[in-house]
């Protein structure tokens, strides 16, 4: 049964890919045509040089071609080839994913280990001074932007707490130059800003989500049943209440999965993180439209399958669903 579900979804989706990648295909099109960054910069080049790039490259083709010809090698994992070098898209995106993976499942884990709580905690303490802090806390949340909290945080806990001579976390990359890669620690320590500002926006959303699900799942006839019976009330809410309430969150938790790729594009420029959300914004300011469309299109790929992932885990949390 879920083997025919999932072929089903799959086959769903494939309309899906194509119409993303061809609306991209065509803005990237529109926008740059068929330049090509830096050819304007040599002027010893003839015009037979630059038609012989232009061959090189594929742009001489009428444009359906060249569609047909991207998304043929998108099928081989091919993104085409960079702009800039004439490098493989793929070879950058493979490159750029550890370091983005790695600051994107710490935030995304990090939202999830606090946000339930929270909510949990506003849902129960209703009304109360903790659930106004919390409703606060969030709206915060919502309406700082990041780059705004990225900048405060390395103000204060990197340049200011350096000029008091207190120890302080490093201002943006990966590892402390001159350690040969950087150890666990010293890695651990380049993550702590990057990850709390990226994960205090899955925090902000996650936990009024996770509140709301959770009066809804409190008022439930099934609730009340168990708490009539005796019940702890420790148990109703955890074992009973929170485990319908975060059948809705899994959905949310499942279209993060492009962050795996954009890795919060502006916390990765503010802190130099070397992601591909940096290499995105990189390659973007280089009218490099072949890597933007790659990436764009990879992360395309991750929200279909994120959708497919919310979708099992539903059935796996909650016995009542079944696959149609």
């Amino acid at each position: 049964m879920l083997a025919k579900y999932l072929v089903r979804r799959v086959l769903a989706t494939i309309p899906v890919v194509i119409g993303v990648t061809l609306i991209t295909f065509m803005l990237m099109h529109v926008t740059a045509g068929s330049y090509i960054p830096g050819i304007d910069l040599n002027p010893n080049l003839k015009a037979e040089d630059v038609e012989a790039i232009k061959r090189y490259l594929g742009l001489d083709r009428p444009l359906y071609i060249q569609y047909i010809t991207w998304l043929a090698g998108v099928g081989h994992g091919d993104f085409g080839r960079s702009m800039i070098d004439g490098s493989l898209v793929s070879s950058h995106i493979f490159d750029r994913l550890p370091a983005t993976l790695e600051l994107t499942i710490t935030a995304i884990l990090l939202g999830i280990l606090i946000s339930i709580p929270l909510g949990v905690t506003g849902a129960l303490r209703r009304g109360s001074k903790i659930d106004h802090a919390l409703t606060a806390m969030s709206v915060g949340g919502f309406a700082i932007p990041a780059f705004w909290l990225g900048l405060l945080l390395i103000l204060v806990f990197s340049v200011q707490l350096q000029a008091w001579g207190l120890p302080f976390l490093p201002s943006g990359g990966v590892t402390t130059p001159g350690l040969g890669g950087g150890d666990l620690l010293d890695r651990v320590v380049h993550l702590i800003l990057p990850a709390t500002v990226l994960s205090f926006v899955y925090l902000s959303i996650w936990s009024r989500f996770t509140r709301s699900s959770m009066l809804e799942v409190l008022s439930q006839d099934y609730v009340r049943t168990a708490r009539a019976k005796g019940m702890t009330e420790r148990r109703v809410v955890y074992m009973h209440a929170l485990r319908n309430a975060v059948i809705p969150l899994v959905t949310l938790v499942g279209l993060e999965l492009p962050a795996l790729v954009s890795g919060g594009l502006v916390v990765e420029v503010v802190f130099s993180w070397p992601g591909i959300g940096k290499l995105l914004y990189e390659r973007a300011l280089q009218t490099d439209y072949t890597t933007v469309l790659g990436i764009t299109t990879f992360a395309a790929l991750l929200v279909v399958a994120g959708n497919l992932l919310a979708d099992i885990l539903y059935a796996l949390l909650d016995p009542r669903i079944r696959y149609a």
